[in-house]
């Protein structure tokens, strides 16, 4: 496999991915659960899901 090919797969993979959480982020806030996420050192905090899938959009 080719450097080219094998950068379009990792790019194919991250967007999968990204793709499947903000999925999951939508279930989620539309049943009004709450979700695990970790802040700047690594700490857990529960955040709805709502504010996930704002703090998503805010990344892309």
């Amino acid at each position: 496999m080719s450097e080219k090919d094998e950068i379009k797969l990792f790019d194919d993979i991250r967007e999968g991915i990204m793709e499947a959480q903000r999925e999951m982020l939508m279930r989620k806030a539309k049943l009004g659960e709450l979700v695990v996420v970790a802040d700047d050192s690594g700490m857990p905090h529960t955040i709805s899901a709502d504010e996930a899938l704002r703090m998503l959009d805010k990344r892309s």
